[in-house]
């Protein structure tokens, strides 16, 4: 009897426990949602590598919703550098915020000396209550240099590895070697004073680096000079085979240039001779140089467009057997015994399998017509290997249509999901009259196009000949700078002429995005929201860009049409130098006369013009909705805590109940053994 009033005792405490527990969670649950987050005005997404401009401080913009009431709280904002792990952060004061309520805070985060010398980092964003309660988010940032530390005016002209001319943001191939001679050629284009030579040397796979730097030195301008810098390979480095080779030449400002190298090294790729493997059983049936079959051991002649510094390859394959792991390679030698490399990933190819594979070669200098030795190379994972070797006379013939210009309609930009006009004017400048001429304009990048036939066109002088192409952007074509294409291409020569502008494209999600004109960007992450009609304030962040070469003052004007009561953060007049952003936020309140949407006007002047005005949105509510929403909260917990009391009273006399019970049992029992 006594283990049964244990179990039921358990059970009990348990069950008041657990409710305790459901209790408090619906008293002191944290619910925030974290909805957007913006970072010297681009839009960043989680997990990613969201890729922005320099700068020596972050802007950042938090929009988050409180899905139940937060007391007590505060947003933080925490920039790691992955390289060095130094950290910066920004946090807020502490604030109440209703049920349902969405606000807005800016942080400011000013990046040390030591992360301003990198380019990845990682922001967390965190929104905790006094509890200790949290939810966080945390964004990759990768910055790209731009011309607001200083862009060194230096030409680096040439890099050699290890005697081997090495091409810019490609992979170049070099024999194995554990050390690495690096010499860099350059030219001064303005003095240089107290300058030195960096190179550093990234293992692809583990991150590791080693480096060298050269003696400062002073360069006159218009003056050309070298170092040579020597990298050795750490011993955990050795087995590795891909690398990325940065040049950087930098004075004692910190202005700098630089270029990025990719290095690969596999044995014997330039020697020529194989490493001692056995024919790969493979046929290499065609290549093709810029469209063109060639022929093995024989002079083609290929003829690529003006200014165009590479050549494309297409390599047909068929397999004589199976192979795993393979790969191929493709060096071009230049008459000056330079030579150029690029190389396929990876592939396995079945038995009578054919495959096609393509590759990209980059040109060095300028030439009217040179001789090449072109070698392709076919290997596997063990070494065995197939070869061909081609002669190739590469010369350089212009197009005889000229593209005058391309006129686009909006001019500078577009939104998601309307349509570009673009107007394109073309001539002929040769002197004799071409049939089978079509002409196109596309965005590579969204994969749109348009194109038509030309009729028969004659070279009339000065004439020119106009088309026009519409092209429609997807509803959801993403917020970015994509390319417009020309062509005008002949149907019977493969020649074509181009020419590409860039466009601006507003996502449809970014539609808050406005670019004024070719100087200023104007990004307003808020239009509307709730306004309580206490007197509190709402913030609404205007961040201004200048995209121009200039620099522009700009002055604000407000207009709260009586309803409300505006402040800016900040003087209203306030100077932009080239690519640099300002956050300027305005402070909105309601007067207490009004109820429901309101709009309020926000002018931006420069040079006495109003250049754009700004509609935003203040809905305006009544205090006694927060007070309503709090009364709701606490209805719901009296409500749980009556049904926890009248449970553990229904337990209470339950047990009782069962226990008086059980003694009625026994001493009937003890009466009924006395009498027998």
């Amino acid at each position: 009897m006594n283990k049964k009033i244990s179990v039921l005792a358990s059970l009990f405490v348990l069950f008041i426990g657990l409710l305790s527990n459901i209790s408090y969670a619906a008293a002191s649950g944290f619910e925030v949602s974290i909805d957007r987050t913006i970072v010297n005005g681009n839009v960043v997404s989680e997990s990613k590598s969201n890729l922005m401009d320099d700068s020596n401080a972050f802007s950042v913009i938090v929009e988050f919703t409180a899905v139940e009431a937060l007391e007590d709280a505060h947003v933080e904002a925490v920039l790691r550098g992955r390289q060095s792990s130094d950290v910066v952060s920004d946090a807020t004061g502490n604030f109440d915020l209703a049920e349902g309520q969405n606000s807005i805070v800016v942080l400011a985060l000013v990046l040390t000396d030591g992360l301003k010398r990198e380019d990845e980092f990682d922001l967390t964003i965190k929104i905790i209550d006094v509890r200790g309660n949290s939810e966080q988010k945390t964004y990759g940032i990768k910055t790209r240099q731009t011309t607001s530390r200083g862009a060194l005016d230096v030409s680096i002209d040439r890099v050699r590895v290890n005697d081997r001319i090495v091409a810019s943001s490609r992979t170049n191939f070099i024999e194995e070697s554990n050390d690495f001679d690096v010499l860099v050629e350059f030219t001064a284009l303005e003095d240089l004073e107290d300058a030195h030579v960096e190179a550093v040397l990234k293992d692809l796979k583990s991150g590791n680096v080693v480096a060298d730097a050269s003696p400062n030195f002073e360069l006159s301008g218009d003056t050309s000079s070298s170092e040579l810098l020597r990298l050795e390979l750490l011993d955990r480095l050795k087995d590795s085979s891909s690398f990325e080779l940065t040049v950087r030449i930098m004075n004692a400002e910190g202005e700098s240039v630089q270029k990025v190298y990719g290095i690969a090294m596999r044995e014997g790729i330039v020697s020529g001779n194989g490493g001692g493997g056995r024919a790969l059983d493979i046929s290499i049936d065609s290549i093709e140089v810029e469209s063109k079959v060639v022929a093995e051991n024989e002079n083609n002649f290929v003829i690529i467009g003006d200014g165009k510094n590479d050549i494309d390859l297409r390599v047909r394959l068929t397999a004589l057997e199976s192979i795993e792991d393979a790969h191929i390679d493709a060096v071009l030698a230049f008459e000056n015994g330079d030579v150029v490399a690029d190389a396929t990933a990876t592939f396995d190819i079945a038995e009578g399998e054919n495959v096609v594979k393509k590759l990209e070669l980059p040109l060095i200098g300028r030439f009217e017509q040179n001789q090449f030795k072109l070698k392709l190379k076919v290997v596997d994972a063990e070494g065995d290997s197939e070869e061909k070797v081609y002669g190739l006379k590469i010369s350089q013939k212009k197009f005889p249509f000229v593209i005058s210009s391309i006129a686009l309609s909006p001019e500078n930009s577009v939104e998601a999901g309307k349509n570009l006009i673009a107007k394109l004017s073309f001539k002929n400048s040769g002197v004799v009259p071409l049939n089978g001429i079509s002409a196109k304009v596309s965005i590579p990048e969204l994969g749109i196009s348009s194109a038509r036939f030309i009729d028969q066109i004659k070279n009339s002088g000065l004439a020119e000949v106009r088309e026009d192409f519409m092209l429609k952007i997807q509803d959801n074509a993403p917020t970015g700078t994509y390319t417009v294409r020309a062509e005008i291409v002949s149907q019977f020569g493969g020649e074509s002429e181009v020419k590409e502008i860039p466009i601006f494209v507003l996502g449809a999600s970014e539609q808050a995005r406005q670019v004024v004109n070719d100087k200023l960007v104007i990004n307003v992450p808020t239009l509307r929201q709730d306004i309580k009609n206490d007197g509190s304030e709402v913030i609404y962040p205007i961040i201004f860009t200048n995209e121009g070469k200039d620099a522009n003052a700009y002055t604000l004007l407000l207009d709260g049409a009586n309803w409300a009561n505006l402040r800016l953060s900040g003087p209203n007049t306030f100077v932009l130098n080239p690519r640099e952003s300002e956050t300027i936020s305005i402070f909105a309140s309601s007067k207490g006369s009004a109820a429901g949407e309101q709009i309020f006007l926000v002018a931006v002047q420069s040079n006495g013009k109003v250049l754009k005005q700004l509609a935003l949105k203040g809905n305006v509510v009544a205090v006694k909705g927060l007070l309503a929403a709090k009364l709701k909260n606490l209805l719901e917990i009296t409500l749980i805590v009556l049904v926890v009391l009248l449970v553990a009273v229904g337990l209470f006399f339950g047990v009782r109940r069962l226990v008086q019970g059980s003694e009625s049992a026994s001493e009937e029992l003890e009466e009924a053994q006395t009498y027998y």
